[in-house]
Order: structure tokens, then C-alpha cells, then sequence
């Protein structure tokens, strides 16, 4: 079955988005601020609103893909929500306070509402594989199922809470732009030392594998309060990244990426926690180190 849906941006992912639901055979109406950027969707068929308010009344579902929520609020408070019959689906990327503060807003219009966000890049849209989680009442989200099975094939509703999902992306993001940050920095020291930096990604893949291994663990000790240094310490790892630190100075290259890493070391061993694991960077993190 096929649904009439509006895509609100038309950035790399909704444009991806617009390309996935028209080749499903959907009726697509798109809306951006820039409208040059919708014209490569007009000409594979989208409709191309000319305010968010014609938008949000074309369609059963408007999918929202901006760059925050306050750029989200701004458009629905343009589309004039109250008394319009359609289920927003919020994928934009934020903090999970602002989540939780567009849902209730949005809501307060008597309007139905899922917030939600890509966990995929722009080029899988559409593809095996391609993940979104959602949050949001269960009976909507049924509701958009079928439309977001096609941009997402492994989606997902993680509960009622609109915060939990957006908490659930900028963790996996934290995680990912620290892993790109610490690569960036091996290569850089590698390569100021005469390393070819194509000769690094087999090891360095290596690396994130275990630190990946390493990770559950860290997981686990989180949720147990339990901390044991019996494999790696503190100490050993700020031993670790003082000589990466030095090296880096050596070099004269950026060490602001394993100074802070140190710096979080620095404060574990302050408070006495030299022998305990890696772990404890959790609560160190939270400042729930005493």
C-alpha cells in the first residue's frame, strides 16, 4: 500500500529519503527553504510545495529531516499544525531535551507525532541495512511503518520517550566521531614519523575490533558499579597516553585528541582509582567520581 508523504528538507538525507519513497511508487511532495535544491527531485516526479504549509496538507505523513530542532520547530510553526490531519515523523538529529520539548509542542497542536532519526549515512537510504529508530506512541507508529520501511528497512520503535531516542543517536555518534578522531590522529602520527598511512588501516581496524571487545566489557562494568583493573589500569593507560603526547609534541602535531583522553586519566588517578580498569572513565565522565 502505498501513502501520500511529505519530505520536509531536502538535504542528503532527504533527498535520499524523496528518491527511496518515489522509486516505492509513493506520492512525494517535497519542501527546503533553497528551492534549487529541490528541482532533481521535481524532475523524478516529487511535488515541490512552496511553503511548509501547503506541505503538511498534501500528505498522510510528513517526514522532517533538518539540521535541529529548532529549524524543525520553525517550519511546523509555519505549516500552521493545529486541526491538520497528519502524523509528523521527526528525524532530525539533536539534543534529547529539545526532543522531548518539539514532541510536546508538536502534540499540544493535536497533532500526531513520532520523533525518530536515521542511524544510516544518505547513501544507504533505502538499502538492506539501512536503520532508524523511532519513538513514539506504538499505534503510530504502525501507522508509518510501511513508509519507513522503505527509507529503513531495519527500523525500529525504541518505546514512548522521544528523548530516549534522540539520547540513543548522539550516543552512537559520540562513539563514532571519537573512533574517526582517534584514526585521524594515528595517521597523522604515523605519517609524521614515516609510517604509510594505507600500511595503518589493517593494524588500526585491528585496534577498534579490540577496543570494541574492550567496550562491552566497559558496558557491563557500567551497569554492575564495578570497575576491575585485572586485564588494563589507569595507570597504565595515562602511561600509555603521556607517550603519545610526547610523541605528538616531538612532531608538533595537534594533541588536543590525547590530551583529553590523559586529562580524563589524570583525574581518575587523582582521586586514587590507579588500579582500577578502563571502566572507570564511565563515572569519572559523569563526575560521579567523589
Amino acid at each position: 500500500m502505498t501513502s501520500t508523504v511529505t519530505v520536509i528538507g531536502a538535504g542528503p538525507i532527504g533527498q535520499a529519503i524523496t528518491r527511496a519513497l518515489l522509486s516505492a511508487g509513493h506520492e512525494v511532495t517535497v519542501w527546503n527553504r533553497t528551492l534549487e535544491k529541490t528541482a532533481p527531485l521535481a524532475e523524478l516526479g516529487a511535488h515541490v510545495a512552496t511553503t511548509p504549509r501547503e506541505a503538511v496538507r498534501r500528505s498522510d505523513i510528513a517526514l522532517i529531516s533538518v539540521r535541529g530542532n529548532d529549524a524543525a520547530r520553525d517550519i511546523l510553526e509555519q505549516a500552521e499544525l493545529s486541526g491538520v490531519d497528519v502524523l509528523v515523523v521527526n528525524l532530525t538529529s539533536d539534543t534529547p531535551s529539545s526532543a522531548r520539548e518539539l514532541a510536546g509542542w508538536v502534540t499540544s497542536q493535536g497533532v500526531r507525532y513520532l520523533s525518530g532519526t536515521m542511524l544510516t549515512p544518505s547513501v544507504l537510504v533505502g538499502q538492506p541495512g539501512s536503520t532508524a529508530v523511532l519513538g513514539g506512541v506504538e499505534s503510530m507508529y504502525e501507522q508509518a511503518l510501511p513508509v519507513l520501511e522503505v527509507i529503513a528497512p531495519e527500523v525500529a520503535r525504541h518505546g514512548d520517550d522521544p528523548g530516549a531516542v534522540a539520547a540513543l543517536d548522539l550516543a552512537l555518534l559520540d562513539a563514532f566521531w571519537g573512533t574517526v578522531a582517534a584514526w585521524s590522529h594515528a595517521v597523522a602520527l604515523g605519517r609524521a614519523e614515516g609510517l604509510n598511512a594505507n600500511d595503518l588501516t589493517e593494524r588500526l581496524t585491528a585496534i577498534v575490533h579490540l577496543a570494541a571487545e574492550v567496550g562491552a566489557g566497559i558496558s557491563q562494568d557500567a551497569e554492575l558499579g564495578s570497575y576491575p583493573g585485572d586485564v588494563s589500569t589507569i595507570a597504565s593507560a595515562r602511561s600509555t597516553l603521556t607517550h603519545i603526547l610526547h610523541a605528538s609534541t616531538d612532531r608538533r602535531i595537534d594533541a588536543g585528541f590525547p590530551g583529553s583522553v590523559e586529562a580524563l586519566l589524570r583525574r581518575a588517578t587523582d582521586h586514587g582509582y590507579h588500579d582500577d580498569g578502563p571502566s572507570r572513565l564511565v563515572p569519572t565522565i559523569a563526575r560521579a567520581v567523589p
